[in-house]
């Protein structure tokens, strides 16, 4: 036998003449175990147990196993949600700076079980470019992350969408944006200002905060204009998100003081910290 083979090959098993019981040759832990005394299986006092590189190797491979399970269900969770949205790598981890705003965001996430369990969502309002859909993005790449279902869409194709669709059709497109755990609706206000257009907005919004299951909204329009909205039909489309979303200005400065219910007053402890 060569050197070379010699340190490849693995130690044998060896009988331990203390208890007279099989043992590993590498990790030198018991290969068998003993059945209570008086028992006897097959002819058997013994039976074949995991020594410690066995039960290691073992270990490990299940765990690999089970990422590569994970990786594959996060990955076909992330492919479901952003059917419509680039967004799958937007993520706290990779954005630049940690706004306030953004560190709002994470705390609502750090706070998910309760806010999921209230029915209650974030309102992300502000100027465009000051990363309402990137901070929305965060959440729903982290609550993927946990294994949760997001859908993540933009209101005007969600909209169009909904008046393309009729009868069990129009019903099925609805159940993609109800059945999640977490629905993202991006840009409101950038949908067609139809009469017809705001009722489908409306039918969407009313339907999931019907569902108790929280939303995210993001929209360049004024907090003040949505709260004392002239229109109708844009107050009914507001009341309805403002009455289940926290609202969080996406400007550097704070969340605006003033919310009613106690729902909101909760919400609003956990988001500061």
């Amino acid at each position: 036998m060569t050197l070379t083979a010699l340190h490849t090959q693995a130690p044998e098993d060896y009988i331990n003449p203390d208890d007279g019981l099989r043992y590993c040759g590498k990790c030198h832990a018991p290969k068998e175990q003993y059945f209570e005394p008086g028992q006897v299986l097959f002819g058997m006092d013994r039976h074949p147990i995991e020594c410690s590189c066995a039960r290691e190797k073992r270990e490990k491979r299940e765990a690999a196993e089970r990422a590569s399970h994970r990786a594959s269900q996060t990955q076909k969770l992330r492919s479901e949600a952003f059917r419509d949205v680039p967004a799958a790598l937007w993520t706290f981890e990779s954005a630049g700076t940690m706004t306030p705003q953004l560190e709002k965001v994470k705390r609502y996430v750090e706070h998910w079980d309760e806010f999921r369990k209230d029915g209650q969502g974030l309102l992300l309002f502000g100027n465009v470019g000051t990363g309402k859909s990137y901070a929305a993005g965060c959440v729903a790449n982290a609550l993927i992350n946990e294994m949760h279902t997001v859908r993540y869409t933009t209101i005007s194709d969600a909209v169009n969408r909904m008046q393309g669709k009729f009868g069990a059709d129009r019903e099925e497109y609805l159940q993609t944006l109800l059945r999640p755990d977490m629905l993202v609706l991006d840009d409101l206000g950038a949908e067609r200002s139809t009469s017809y257009g705001k009722e489908q907005v409306f039918t969407l919004i009313d339907k999931r905060v019907l569902s108790g299951k929280p939303m995210i909204v993001t929209t360049n329009i004024p907090l003040n204009l949505m709260q004392n909205a002239a229109d109708l039909d844009d107050r009914r489309i507001y009341e309805r998100i403002l009455s289940v979303c926290v609202p969080i200005l996406f400007d550097g400065e704070n969340f605006r003081k003033g919310i009613a219910t106690e729902g909101m007053k909760k919400a609003m402890k956990l988001l500061k910290g």
